[in-house]
């Protein structure tokens, strides 16, 4: 999912509502923006940080070591994106589409996935503690090496899901859903606790 953005102008602002093909490299954002549909834009080193979208959809985009912290990405469509190396603490995807989307070296601390619609998904090395995945329906969804101690999967299906390679510790599952997770020996120890288990 790599963009040819070479001959992509770059740009400073969103100069209308329907972003295509253009690029911004260390930029900011700090108005409030209207609805927006993003397709096929590159981002490196921006700040979206103080930034507010009333809404936005987003489609065949890449996030390079940008800063997307407390946004509020509610009720929308995310379709053929890579985040990496960004800065995701307390991102709000709830009631949201995602789908072909790779998180990749992001720290996501505090974000939240709750009712979304998940599919296609990778997180690879990315930090998901305390992280809410409530109530989501999901299909090809991968953890690779990631910490995901303290995530919330209440009232969502874990059947198939293969977490083996990440950290974990202070899951909050449901223990009705938990039927066919995917875990390593240790994983097994720790979630054992959530079952009330005592082991000697």
């Amino acid at each position: 999912m790599k963009i040819v953005y070479d001959d992509f102008p770059e740009k400073d602002d969103f100069d209308s509502s329907y972003i295509n093909r253009n690029k911004y490299i260390n930029k900011k954002f700090n108005r409030y923006y209207d609805y927006l549909e993003i397709n096929e834009v590159y981002f490196e080193k921006c700040d979206f940080s103080k930034a507010t979208f009333q809404g936005i959809d987003i489609d065949k985009t890449e996030f390079i070591c940008s800063n997307l912290s407390n946004q509020e990405f509610l009720n929308h469509s995310y379709h053929k994106i890579l985040f990496k190396n960004c800065n995701l603490i307390g991102i709000n995807f709830a009631d949201s589409y995602l789908e072909d989307v790779i998180f990749e070296n992001c720290n996501l601390t505090y974000s939240n996935f709750s009712k979304t619609n998940l599919k296609n998904i990778t997180f690879k090395n990315c930090n998901l503690e305390e992280t809410s995945f409530n109530e989501i329906k999901w299909k090809n969804l991968i953890f690779l090496e990631s910490e995901l101690s303290g995530a919330e999967f209440q009232k969502t299906s874990l059947k198939g899901l293969d977490i083996t390679t990440c950290t974990i510790s202070n899951l909050k599952i449901d223990i009705s859903k938990m039927q066919g997770l995917i875990v390593n020996a240790n994983q097994a120890l720790s979630i054992s606790t959530v079952l009330g288990l005592i082991i000697k």
